[in-house]
């Protein structure tokens, strides 16, 4: 039953589904901000990017298509144990999820950088800088340039 969906056009078009079904809405949140507010509307950002997810979706066909495709349900060895490191990767990120909500979103940030890193074994000061960088500058240019909320 696998072997028909085997390789990179089943995850292009995994990618494309996901960038659809976020694309639609975030069209109809509108890019402009409603009359005199600065900056871009609600619907810029998810605009934006379900665009490009939908974009490498095709691209991921074309070039699985043209080139060959992966065979990402093998039953060797390295392929079952990364389904184990995509396990965890989804329960981190569940557990990112439930931090935002509960708590506060750019704890949640950090602890899913410091987890990820931790998981794909970075070096420590490695961990920490690029935890460091990458909350600050979500925070600075989305929270203080953008004005752009994480709250739910």
């Amino acid at each position: 039953m696998w072997d028909k969906f085997k390789g990179d056009p089943l995850m292009g078009f995994i990618f494309v589904i996901f960038g659809l079904i976020f694309l639609v809405p975030g069209i109809g949140y509108g890019l402009s901000s409603p009359g005199g507010l600065p900056g871009p509307g609600a619907g810029f950002f998810p605009t934006i990017t379900s665009a490009l997810t939908v974009f490498f979706g095709l691209w991921i066909i074309y070039d699985g298509l043209k080139k060959g495709s992966v065979d990402y349900f093998g039953q060797d060895p390295e392929q079952r144990s990364n389904f184990k490191i995509i396990a965890v990767v989804c329960a981190a990120f569940i557990a990112f999820l439930l931090i935002w909500v509960y708590i506060n979103f750019f704890l949640g940030i950090a602890m899913l950088s410091l987890f990820y890193n931790f998981i794909f074994k970075r070096t420590w000061k490695f961990n920490l800088i690029f935890t460091v960088v990458l909350t600050g500058m979500l925070y600075v240019v989305f929270e203080r340039l953008l004005y752009i909320q994480f709250a739910l």
